[in-house]
């Protein structure tokens, strides 16, 4: 390194000596001789030599010149101090929670306020990181740098906004052990949050810091947060003519707001509700810590010792006669006039009405199965479905079949590949196919149940061993411990399969399969007299009742998705579409929308889902436990905060080594008078004139 680098064209200058050492004639020598007078005149002619001469002359005056020239350039030697231990030297991780709450009020600047405190907190030997937590997701914003580096992660905060989505604190500290590092310096995990009783985990085992790790809390709750927002909204009982919105609320005093409902962008009804004052949030002055020393002045006084229940109360609006035709609906609650958490003020949801029209194929239309499947469905008074049949060779594609609501595959041995895919895409696009496995011999493959391995038929008698009764397609099951199945074959589903009801053998009976969007249940017994008895109970009618409802959501609440989790969209990669998001705005690019089975939606409202088949809409609302704005109790932020690892980390206390500047520049002067006078020297004995 060199201050002044220009200088170093003075090496240049080496060429001089050189061509001076070249071009140099030789002193010639005289010798006395008699008189020339007889001698014929002549042209006297001399060949010089132009061979460098005097090497030691020639290097001393090199290395004086490149001296000079290096002197006048100002090196640097840097000289490295052996690292010695800095047993005060911290990293303080600054962890900013940025979920939907700190968007209350004016948390997050408190919160940006207190992440400067803690940049000019830092003393000259410690390190600081910057991290972002939200949903699912701890984001790296600024790696560890030295605390004259601070600047920088000043910078990155500013940048920094609150998202829509939840945050869970034991997810924070169970992988900060993950972003921190290691080895690392003895660590300051400062956290900056609202502290919300709604974010803790269910473990409190979860809120332990990482080894050498102590968590310094910062606090930006209020004392007295007010906040009102609808939990959910639900059709009452089995009556789908009344909706019922859920509204939960934090009141310092009794308010009247209004509930708007909106049904495929159209105001259809308005109601006033009354929200009455809900108990107050106690300030709970709480003293420095002895490691962070941050004061926490806005916790929640629990009832008793033991109690975190959170102080919101609930109300409900009912909207009566609310008429829905056949297919999708957007419906959307909004309270007004708007809050300081205006996101929550509204609600949104999809439901779809049950078109009462069901696909039932068959490959012979007089078969024992096919002709109970008609009877059950046909019998059927919520929902009322009309059956329609088909062979496998006139199975619709996927717009055909999009319009119905069920798809009833008598035997599946029986259709094409090219009539499966059609059920499959159908499937993934959100419809709800009942299948039976049929005939089908052991050792083939099904191309509507790829990756079943299928055994051969035993004629062996058996019962039912096992049924998941808390399945919605389950309800009413107490009958079928009375089936007799008198053949049965053994089945292994794929991985991701479900099975809900097995035999005492532990064969697989009934299997749900999710495909896409959509979902399959499958029955691997017929519904024939030689396989079991089950068509001719009540059992039967009562399972198609409840998997006719279960697969076509006829008896489903309306459904809605939570901003920053994960949704499936029903699209595939093979027929590709798009997704618009609540602002009209394109979510994929052309190259993601080939593979768009999964969305993470960051906004609330409504996106479009467009696929080949016909377009599709889910509901994206706020997590309402984000509008819970109830404190932690101050007594568990105490529990929290006194919580220590049980194992040391590696720890890296060593203070990196500094390096010191050092000119050599004198050195070097000293060096090129020395070389001056052994040039002179050297000149005199090589150049001197010698006479005789």
């Amino acid at each position: 390194m060199f201050l002044a680098p220009a200088f170093l064209l003075g090496l240049l200058a080496v060429g001089v000596p050189l061509w001076l050492h070249r071009v140099t004639r030789a002193n010639p020598r005289r010798e006395p001789f008699a008189s020339l007078m007889f001698l014929e005149a002549s042209e006297t002619q001399r060949t010089a030599k132009r061979a460098l001469r005097f090497w030691p002359l020639l290097l001393a005056r090199i290395a004086l010149i490149a001296a000079l020239a290096f002197a006048f350039a100002g090196p640097i030697a840097t000289e490295r101090i052996v690292p010695q231990q800095n047993s005060n030297a911290r990293l303080h991780a600054i962890v900013i929670d940025s979920s939907y709450s700190m968007r209350y009020g004016d948390r997050w600047a408190r919160a940006l306020s207190a992440a400067q405190d803690v940049l000019r907190s830092i003393r000259g030997g410690d390190r600081v990181m910057l991290v972002r937590a939200a949903g699912r997701r701890i984001e790296l914003v600024h790696e560890a740098v030295p605390a004259s580096a601070a600047g920088s992660v000043r910078a990155a905060l500013q940048n920094l906004q609150p998202s829509l989505e939840r945050l869970d604190y034991g997810l924070v500290m169970s992988t900060a052990e993950q972003w921190l590092g290691s080895p690392r310096l003895p660590t300051v995990l400062h956290f900056i949050s609202d502290l919300q009783q709604s974010a803790a985990p269910l473990r409190f085992a979860d809120l332990g810091p990482p080894p050498d790790t102590a968590v310094a809390m910062h606090s930006v709750a209020d004392e007295a947060p007010v906040n009102a927002y609808i939990a959910e909204a639900a059709f009452a009982g089995d009556d789908e003519r009344v909706l019922q919105a859920s509204i939960r609320y934090l009141a310092r005093r009794a308010q009247e707001r209004t509930v708007v409902l909106r049904i495929d962008g159209k105001e259809l009804a308005r109601q006033i509700v009354r929200l009455p004052a809900t108990a107050p949030i106690s300030p709970t002055p709480w003293a420095d810590s002895e490691g962070g020393g941050v004061r926490m002045d806005s916790l929640v006084q629990p009832h008793s010792q033991n109690s975190a229940a959170s102080r919101s109360s609930a109300v409900v609006a009912r909207f009566a006669n609310v008429e829905l035709t056949p297919g999708l609906h957007r419906i959307q609650l909004t309270l007004e006039p708007r809050d300081a958490l205006p996101h929550d003020d509204a609600y949104f949801a999809v439901i779809e009405h049950a078109d009462p029209k069901a696909l039932l194929v068959s490959a012979i239309r007089d078969a024992d199965d096919s002709a109970y499947f008609e009877a059950a469905l046909g019998s059927l008074a919520s929902p009322r479905l009309k059956v329609e049949r088909r062979t496998p060779q006139d199975v619709p594609g996927a717009a055909g079949l999009s319009a119905y609501s069920l798809a009833v595959i008598a035997d599946a041995s029986a259709l094409s590949s090219a009539a499966a895919q059609r059920v499959l895409d159908y499937a993934a696009a959100g419809g709800g196919v009942l299948a039976t496995l049929g005939e089908q011999r052991a050792g083939g493959e099904l191309p509507l149940l790829e990756g079943w391995r299928i055994a051969e038929m035993r004629n062996k008698p058996t019962k039912i061993g096992e049924i998941a009764t808390s399945h919605p397609a389950l309800r009413d099951a107490s009958d079928w411990s009375r089936e007799r199945f008198f053949k049965q074959r053994a089945v292994r589903p794929g991985a991701d399969d479900k099975v809900l009801i097995a035999y005492d053998s532990g064969a697989p009976l009934l299997i749900e399969r999710k495909i896409g969007a959509g979902r399959m249940l499958v029955l691997t017994s017929p519904i024939e007299r030689d396989w079991s008895d089950l068509a001719i109970h009540p059992a039967f009618v009562h399972f198609i009742a409840d998997a006719g409802r279960y697969l076509t959501g006829a008896d489903a609440s309306p459904v809605s998705y939570t901003a920053g989790t994960l949704v499936r969209t029903g699209l595939t990669a093979a027929a590709g579409g798009q997704i618009f998001d609540p602002r009209g705005a394109r979510v994929l690019t052309l190259a993601e929308a080939r593979d768009a089975a999964q969305l993470v939606p960051h906004l609330t409202g409504f996106y479009e889902v467009r696929g080949v088949a016909a377009a599709r809409w889910l509901a994206v609302n706020v997590d309402g436990r984000e509008s819970d704005l109830t404190p932690l109790p101050a007594n568990f932020v105490q529990r929290w905060q006194a919580l220590r690892a049980n194992r040391p980390a590696p720890i890296a206390n060593a203070a990196p080594a500094p390096a010191r500047a050092r000119s050599v520049g004198p050195l070097l002067l000293w060096i090129a008078a020395a070389l001056l006078l052994l040039e002179l020297l050297l000149a005199n004995h090589y150049l001197a004139i010698r006479r005789g």
